[in-house]
């Protein structure tokens, strides 16, 4: 399992495979957890085009509430793409590909599903 962490100060983001000490503008960060499910606003959206698994997000990304990053992990490979505020939020991995995809939300914490 992949871990994660936001630092909020000045929106890095870092991922680990094992438990790390990540420091970052002075402060230590701990793995981010998964919060919940997500609510209609916080879903991906998933569609298949061309041989391609598409994830988008349909939620404003603004300067005080946006998506940091989406993250495709299995048990051999992590693919991640982060975001920031005013960009649009789509994701593109191949169709056959299992695993789990991790998003995250600066104001709500992240989410997963297993794909």
């Amino acid at each position: 399992m992949a871990n994660f962490y936001f630092c909020s100060e000045c929106g890095n983001v870092f991922e680990s495979m094992r438990k790390a000490s990540v420091n970052c503008c002075g402060q230590e960060w701990q793995a981010l957890e998964v919060t919940q499910d997500p609510n209609e606003k916080h879903k991906l959206d998933v569609s298949v085009e061309n041989g391609k698994r598409i994830f988008r997000m349909h939620h404003p990304q603004t300067k005080e509430h946006y998506f940091t990053f989406i993250a495709y992990v299995c048990k051999d490979e992590v693919v991640m793409r982060t975001y920031h505020a005013d960009e649009e939020v789509v994701f593109e991995i191949p169709e056959e590909k299992k695993g789990e995809i991790y998003w995250h939300c600066n104001l709500h914490g992240m989410y997963r599903m297993e794909i």
